[in-house]
């Protein structure tokens, strides 16, 4: 098995950093190529001040993720989009052919996790490749 495309899900938390971290080690021995999805809720009026700073704060983390990727001397993509995190990895993955879709595993209470699910969960049910969560 190679993996040529990683695919990385990313927020800017702990464990995406954590994600992204073991995606690059694992790029660099294997020679792939890592693109960074982050996505951003959709905002919900013009004036959505929530937006705005989940706006601002994805983009000051996408730049820790370039920095990085540079330490590693690894290949790295940043794409961004809007809506659902599941919903957009998942689609990505399929439409970009990927190899494997490293994401982070964040820790939803109870009531949380029967109430919404996860992302990492619903990405590991529909995912048409491989699949790391990293804890």
């Amino acid at each position: 098995m190679t993996l040529e495309k990683i695919l990385v899900g990313y927020d800017g938390s702990e464990k995406a950093k954590k994600a992204l971290s073991l995606a690059l080690k694992m790029a660099k021995v294997w020679g792939s190529k890592i693109t960074v999805l982050a996505v951003i809720h959709t905002p919900e009026f013009d004036q959505d001040t929530q937006f705005d700073l989940e706006r601002r704060k994805i983009v000051s983390e996408l730049q820790w993720a370039m920095e990085k990727a540079g330490e590693e001397k690894v290949d790295l993509e940043i794409k961004t989009t809007m809506g659902d995190p599941a919903d957009n990895i998942i689609r990505l993955a399929r439409e970009g052919k990927f190899d494997l879709v490293v994401l982070g595993r964040r820790g939803l209470s109870r009531i949380g996790y029967w109430l919404t699910g996860s992302v990492s969960e619903r990405v590991l049910r529909h995912s048409p490749c491989s699949i790391l969560i990293v804890e």
